[in-house]
């Protein structure tokens, strides 16, 4: 299967960036930059989790609507300098998943195993599974009903988008421009639970 189809696939995909209130104005101008190119957003994590890529900014898939590690990053940034926790939307095309790259923390060399078996597992019984949950299972639906992807190769995709939906964190080399920087959102309580929301302007 063409690795371009994959790409469309990708692209339609939800992604997100954690952060602090303080830094959402320097991103909305300058987008989000690696950190040798901006001295002023230190790593959020410390020890043996911490930033290791310099040339590259780290996002996060949405896992059935919930941005859970951008939440998570967002909160470690506001222990390290400060704010609120802010979760930035971002879209990524083509052309940025291109600059794929894998997190350091990545836990598992088997991405694409793991992938198969809830892809088959989703197809076998109607329900999602880890790395394989409703964003991912509609964009992947929608490629086979338009023909893009055939069914025997819904289950096998590349390494690089297995890693995405299973593991939901990996970095964009160079960085990622403003005008791909879309909603900024707050958490809030609702119904006795945590989400987030588009900050009010």
């Amino acid at each position: 299967m063409s690795e371009d189809v994959w790409l469309e696939i990708a692209s339609k995909l939800p992604y997100c960036h954690g952060t602090s209130s303080k830094f959402v104005a320097p991103i909305r101008k300058y987008g989000l930059l690696p950190r040798k190119t901006d001295g002023t957003r230190p790593s959020v994590y410390e020890k043996e989790l911490e930033s290791r890529k310099h040339d590259a900014v780290y996002v996060s898939t949405y896992t059935d609507n919930i941005p859970s590690f951008c939440g998570q990053a967002a909160d470690n940034a506001v222990k390290a300098v400060g704010g609120e926790p802010r979760v930035l939307d971002v879209k990524l095309d083509k052309e940025d998943l291109k600059r794929f790259e894998r997190d350091e923390d990545s836990w598992s060399e088997d991405y694409r195993g793991l992938f198969k078996n809830a892809c088959e597992f989703s197809r076998e019984t109607g329900m999602t599974a880890a790395c394989y949950d409703n964003l991912v299972k509609n964009v992947i639906g929608d490629a086979i009903k338009t023909g893009k992807l055939s069914l025997q190769d819904a289950c096998n995709p590349p390494r690089w988008f297995a890693e995405i939906t299973c593991f939901g964190r990996f970095a964009i080399k160079d960085g990622i421009p403003r005008e791909k920087i879309g909603a900024v959102r707050e958490r809030v309580v609702r119904d006795h639970r945590y989400e987030w929301e588009p900050v009010k302007k």
